[in-house]
């Protein structure tokens, strides 16, 4: 069947029956279609990087293109990023501006963005609000920015806009204005002749494949049901309509049938009377949203704005646009655990399903009914709503999440009561989803409301006496615990019943309870000082990649495009963990299609490792072969002719393994170690000392305390996955691998395959985002792959997929400090002895230990070798080794000892601020920063403001956290730069051995050669960087790389200034100058680098304060404000500066707030490994009103290239500041709650299950007076 797909307006014929019958969207579009602006990462809707937007001539919407199947896509257009708009016809407002506001940093996920904006902007005919594009972004996922300048740029589109724009966006092209693909003329949307896209030239509904499988597009329930009848009752098939339930559970690889149900129209009708509602099963969740708006207007209906804002908190926007209903309600009936949003909520409101087995008779049934019933077959038609009149019956739901948006929920609720006259219970449908598989309805609650006023006081200790023995949550790691589950079920009952009590019958300061936290719009200011004597130097400009970053023109790794004959690679992971390996037999994997090898470590010609012990390294294996060390430890790679393939045929291989020593127990977790009695001293490495003698304490204290304070594991998230291009070239490799150090991966590539340095030539664009994650973890897949170029001698692509980095590579070092200090009655510590353990994984290679861990561990504060003794400890588990993660060290020394500062404040009962200025060592720059800081920033007013709410509020608690920080920087490493002129213009290329990886080195780089040189900005490209300009370069991290590589930069610069200077005339030009110095043979290329000690180390001092609201009765908080305020020196790039602050500290709220690493004890998996159960923060996550300020108070001498200080990572630090705010809201609920007066331990991450956890309520005694 030969079918033409039309993207961006061109056309694309393909033959069906060629390729795989589940391939995705983005699979034809990037590989088959070349285009490689929507990006590849999660595959399973979750992270926004693959959106691109689709219309059928009725209407436009966004989808997942990882999720959408190529299939059902043959009636519609597609438009990418590079349809948008392009450098050939012209930029899109949103690339426009997005750029503009500096809204992109590794630029990979902002295609992905723009595009849903689009998607948006198109499907609303361009009238949207703002809280409607704040909303719309819960599917894309910014491990750079904080989403701040992202949200400002789309806000900018709204019909009520605010947003201030700089004055070149303001008289931008109107909207609809863009040029052709094809014709480079105005364009009016859509091709003239789109008419029917499918150009086979026939109304065929059905195709068969080679293998067996079958595709079906029918038109009616009766050709449907037809496709259906040729299904046997042993084989499995699929009704396919936005295959979104494969975010979820993974598609079974045994489907042959695939039935696209999106063209039976009889299953997208609605239509409404005075009595109810019908919804047809496959009509989408958005277009459900938009049916049940409308009809929320009509009497009777009112209750359905509360089912939109549910349905509104399902996954996100473009998930919405193609999962159906009846979806929905699949999943539910293959999963009878999945928490399903549509279900508990159209089971509390009665809702009826009209279901048919042959497309002809109807029947009516309950959604229960249909969940139970065996017939595989019994096709959902349509939903049935009953009107319920306000003045008779009350309804509300809930979902409870580990974020704002696109997250399953913990629990969900929904209540629906039916009131008489006297407002006395007629009936009642009180559900529960989350508590266990087979638990929905509270029947006994149900029945003893009956007859009663729900709010009747002695009622009231019946339900929540009762409601609690009934729930009785199930425990299924990685959920939360059945104690936080339990408690929250009762909590969300207990809130309905505050919300629609009267006034009259609810306690004042009970009241605030019945509500859920309402999020206003977000907005920031940011505060910077520039000096033009030195533009483009310290001048705010656009990001100069950023651009081609919003268009989908900016190349990483994944985007190199190779010949026709690339292979694809997988990894084969060992499972039992302890075990040595015996066996591995690939022979099932070779049996598959579509495979052509299977490597493993005895097909490494050379040495079998990752990491070179002349680097600094501890030796860890590219495949095992010895003791299996951590679960999905890499053992052997399949490589194949696509990447599903080849992640398919991986599970087949099968390994035998020899008897774990049975002395050794699986720890794979920090606290399996600590906490088992007696400790494995064997696994406790003490890698810092404190120094010689006992601990004296400078005076007699009046407290000694000890505390224990815990930092879980953090995973980098990157955007771009783990990726490397390797493809054989004359007699060796060039390799586009992702890394930060480029001279590591090219040393332990050479020396697997015994070749020299010299015939490995790495060549690295950008990076999608590192943060560490790319130092080494990377060379395993450049590794992998180039060993399967080597022996093949073809090019070969390597793309990790999440679920395998997340298995196989280390995160941050988790941190547990065990710490006693002794202070004064006025909260000076005297002594203190802090015992840290960091996590290392299963060898303690990139130890931040004897490094920033130890050196920030004192922060700002004023102690001796004598009154502080500390000592650091690796700990051994049975995990993948841990590795950086941005401001490694740092994040957990800092944090320990600005948590016993807080703890302090806590014991002696005395402002934190005044106990953290009362021990800062005299001279610190933070005693001067400090005060006016707060003075600034209304501390003292804000403070007696949130201590009169939480008086008043028993169950919305507000609180305030501060924090210091004194952030060491340390240069080191050498890095070169060569710099040069083209005599034909003037203009100026650089390539130099650093990564840019979204922290805007090249934009430094470039501001600094034009300052330097006398040019305009335009002037200066950076190209590639690579391993012969770039030869070895050190490591890019540290957040010193942009000023190292800024220092070499104006060095090789300065010597071209001084070549030209002798041909330079009075009134010459740039060009004139460059041409005359052309004409004489004077070299208009040079060298340099930078080298360790050219450079002198310096502090970069920080404050933040940040404000928090907890809701008491589900532990569900927002941020409602953050001050920032960081000495960054004379910023180089102000906005590069600004984003890089904001960024830091969002990725490390999601390290305090929702970011959760569990690992199954027995096996040593983790269980959360993937965007379905892996929480960073997202849109409405980030502090709601975020201001920033970089103080600029440099000295002539001062340290620093230019007189500028590091961003990238210090701001990491200052996020701990959120769980002070939460242990202040917390103290004041545990305090109603009549617990004495303790500290509680909280940490990363502290979740809304820890927050309820230790608040301290008894669910047994909810009241609502």
């Amino acid at each position: 069947m030969t079918t033409t797909f039309k993207i961006n307006g061109q056309p694309y014929t393909v033959n069906l029956t060629n390729l795989p019958p589940d391939i995705t969207l983005n699979t034809f579009i990037r590989e088959h279609a070349q285009l490689t602006a929507t990006k590849f990462m999660c595959q399973e809707g979750g992270c926004g990087v693959c959106v691109c937007v689709v219309r059928d001539g009725k209407r436009t919407w966004s989808v997942n293109s990882c999720l959408t199947l190529l299939n059902t896509c043959t009636q519609l257009e597609i438009i990418t990023a590079e349809g948008l708009g392009n450098k050939i016809s012209g930029y899109h407002p949103i690339q426009k501006r997005l750029a503009k506001l500096n809204g992109t940093q590794c630029g990979y996920c902002s295609p992905g963005f723009v595009m849903n904006m689009y998607g948006l902007l198109e499907g609303s005919g361009g009238q949207v609000s703002m809280p409607e594009v704040e909303n719309a972004f819960g599917g894309n996922i910014c491990r750079c920015t904080g989403y701040r300048p992202i949200l400002d740029a789309m806000k900018s589109f709204a019909a009520d806009s605010n947003i201030q724009l700089p004055e070149e966006c303001r008289d931008m092209e109107d909207m609809g204005a863009r040029n052709c693909p094809k014709t480079n003329k105005p364009c009016a949307g859509c091709c003239p002749k789109m008419g029917k896209l499918c150009q086979c030239g026939c109304q065929r509904t059905s195709l068969d494949y080679e293998d067996g499988s079958q595709w079906h597009w029918p038109k009616n329930l009766a050709q449907l049901f037809e496709a259906l009848g040729q299904i046997g009752e042993q084989e499995e098939f699929m009704l396919v309509a936005g295959n979104t339930a494969h975010g979820v559970y993974r598609r079974s690889q045994d489907i042959k049938h695939f039935i696209d149900v999106r063209g039976v129209m009889e299953l997208q009708q609605h239509s409404a009377d005075a009595n109810q509602l019908k919804l047809g099963a496959n009509l989408s969740l958005s277009q459900t949203m938009d049916i049940l708006k409308t009809t929320s207007q009509q009497a009777g209906f009112e209750y359905l704005k509360e089912l939109w804002q549910h349905l509104d908190l399902i996954a996100n926007v473009p998930v919405r646009n193609t999962g159906t209903l009846a979806g929905n309600i699949a999943i539910k009936k293959q999963h009878p655990e999945f928490p399903s949003d549509v279900f508990i909520s159209f089971e509390a409101l009665n809702v009826s399903v009209l279901a048919t087995n042959n497309g002809k008779d109807e029947q009516q049934m309950t959604l229960t009914d249909y969940l139970s019933s065996s017939d595989r077959k019994l096709l959902l038609k349509a939903f049935v709503l009953s009107s319920y009149p306000k003045d008779k019956y009350i309804y509300d739901s809930y979902k409870i999440m580990p974020r704002a948006q696109n997250a399953h929920a913990y629990v969900n609720a929904a209540f629906l009561l039916e009131l008489d006259s006297e407002s006395k219970v007629k009936s009642a449908r009180i559900c529960f989803g989350g508590i266990r598989p087979d638990f929905v309805h509270a029947t006994a609650i149900e029945e003893l409301l009956m007859g009663h006023t729900p709010f009747e006081g002695t009622l009231l200790e019946q339900v929540f006496s009762k409601l609690p023995t009934l729930l009785q949550p199930d425990e299924v790691l990685p959920d939360a615990s059945p104690a936080y589950r339990l408690s929250l079920a009762c909590g969300l009952m207990y809130k309905f019943l505050l919300k629609h009590a009267p006034a009259s019958e609810v306690a004042d300061s009970f009241r605030s309870g019945g509500q859920l936290l309402e999020r206003p719009l977000s907005s920031g200011v940011q505060v910077y000082q520039t000096q033009k004597k030195s533009y483009p130097v310290t001048q705010p400009v656009q990001k100069v990649e950023g651009m081609i970053q919003c268009s989908g023109e900016a190349t990483y790794m994944n985007d190199v495009l190779t010949t026709a004959n690339t292979l694809h690679c997988a990894f084969v992971g060992a499972t039992k963990v302890g075990a040595s390996i015996e066996q591995i037999d690939a022979a099932d994997a070779l049996r598959q299609p579509g495979v052509v090898a299977f490597y493993s470590a005895k097909d490494v010609p050379g040495t079998n490792t990752f990491s070179d012990p002349n680097f600094g390294y501890e030796a860890e294996e590219i495949f095992c072969t010895t003791r299996v060390r951590h679960y999905e430890q890499p053992a052997g790679v399949v490589v194949a002719l696509s990447a599903e393939c080849a992640k398919r045929a991986a599970q087949l291989v099968k390994i035998s393994y020899g008897q774990a020593d049975p002395s050794l127990s699986l720890r794979p977790s920090l606290s399996d170690v600590l906490d088992t009695t007696p400790r494995e001293e064997s696994r406790i490495l003490r890698m810092v000392s404190e120094k010689p003698g006992k601990l004296q304490c400078t005076a007699t204290p009046d407290q000694s305390v000890k505390g224990v304070f815990q930092m879980g594991l953090q995973y980098h998230f990157t955007m771009e996955p783990q990726t490397t291009v390797a493809v054989p070239f004359e007699d060796g490799l060039k390799v586009f691998s992702a890394t930060q150090w480029m001279d590591h991966t090219q040393s332990v590539i050479a020396q697997m395959l015994q070749l020299k340095a010299k015939d490995i030539q790495l060549q690295v664009r950008r990076l999608g985002g590192a943060y560490g994650c790319k130092i080494s973890r990377g060379n395993q897949v450049a590794c992998a792959a180039s060993l399967a170029a080597h022996k093949l001698n073809r090019p070969v692509r390597f793309v990790q997929s999440i679920e395998s980095m997340m298995d196989s590579n280390g995160k941050r070092w988790a941190c547990r400090s065990d710490y006693e200090f002794h202070v004064l009655a006025n909260g000076k510590i005297v002594g203190l002895q802090n015992d840290f353990y960091e996590d290392a994984g299963w060898n303690a290679n990139e130890s931040p230990i004897h490094g920033h861990s130890t050196f920030t561990a004192a922060n700002c504060y004023d102690f001796t070798d004598s009154n502080f003794k500390i000592n650091g400890n690796a700990v051994l588990t049975d995990a993948p080794s841990s590795t950086w993660c941005r401001a490694p060290g740092s994040v957990e020394g800092i944090a320990m000892m600005e948590n016993i500062v807080e703890h302090v404040a806590f014991e002696v009962q005395r402002d934190p601020a005044e106990v953290r200025l009362l021990n800062m060592t005299k001279g610190n720059k933070l005693i001067e920063l400090l005060p006016q800081f707060l003075k600034t920033r209304e501390y003292d007013a804000r403070r007696k403001e949130i201590e009169a709410h939480n008086a008043t509020n028993r169950w919305m608690k507000r609180g305030l956290g501060l924090a210091v920080m004194d952030y060491p920087i340390f240069y080191f490493g050498q890095y070169p730069a060569t710099v040069a002129i083209y005599h034909v213009d003037g203009t100026v290329v650089i390539s130099h051995g650093g990564i840019e990886m979204g922290q805007g080195m090249n934009t430094k780089i470039c501001q600094v050669a034009a300052h330097t040189l006398g040019v305009d900005l335009s002037y200066i490209k950076v190209e590639s960087s690579d391993t012969i300009n770039g030869a070895n370069s050190m490591v890019t991290g540290g957040a010193v790389g942009s000023e190292s590589l800024c220092f070499a930069v104006r060095k090789a610069c300065e010597t071209l200034n001084s070549r030209l200077q002798p041909v330079k005339k009075d009134k010459a030009s740039w060009q004139d100058t460059v041409q005359a110095a052309y004409a004489v043979s004077i070299n208009l290329i040079a060298s340099d680098h930078y080298k360790e000690g050219d450079m002198q180390n310096y502090h970069v001092y920080g404050l933040a304060l940040t404000e928090i609201e907890l809701d008491v009765l589900t532990g569900s908080n927002q941020i409602k404000r953050v001050d920032l305020l960081e000495d960054a020196g004379e910023s180089l790039s102000p906005y590069i500066d600004i984003g890089q602050v904001e960024g830091a500290f969002v990725m490390c709220l999601g390290y305090w707030l929702s970011e959760q690493l569990i690992y199954d004890r027995q096996t040593g998996r983790l269980l959360t490994n993937r965007t379905w159960n892996y929480k960073p923060p997202g849109p409405k996550d980030i502090p709601i009103d975020f201001r920033i300020e970089l103080v600029q108070n440099p000295q002539p001498s001062s340290a620093g290239f230019m007189r500028s200080k590091a961003t990238g990572e210090p701001p990491c630090c200052l996020a701990v500041s959120v769980i002070f705010a939460l242990q202040e809201a917390l103290q004041s609920a545990r305090k109603d709650a009549g617990l004495p007066r303790e500290w509680v331990r909280l940490g990363a991450p502290t979740t809304p299950e820890t927050l309820v956890l230790n608040a301290g309520h008894d669910v047994k005694l909810f009241r609502l007076k």
